[in-house]
């Protein structure tokens, strides 16, 4: 549920993310964030595409932008990722 992202756990991997040349690393935080934001598959595979990474990003700057109820918007990621009815 959206009421159950942690906002602040979000915000701390995408910073690390963003602050990094390293792709390993960038890969690690941004599967972190994105399975928190139920954006991408929990599967531990955390090389993520080009596509993956931009969809986590815009989905994390959505929620930390956003007030609570807008952050329901995120989870059309998710079903545009997954095919979830």
């Amino acid at each position: 549920m959206a009421d159950s992202i942690d906002k602040n756990y979000v915000s701390k991997y995408v910073e690390q993310a963003r602050s990094t040349d390293n792709e390993d690393i960038r890969n690690n935080c941004l599967y972190r964030a994105g399975t928190q934001m139920e954006v991408i598959p929990c599967d531990g595979n955390a090389n993520l595409s080009p596509q993956q990474q931009q969809q986590v990003l815009d989905a994390a700057d959505k929620l930390l932008t956003s007030d609570s109820d807008s952050s329901k918007d995120i989870y059309s990621h998710k079903h545009a990722i997954w095919g979830d009815d």
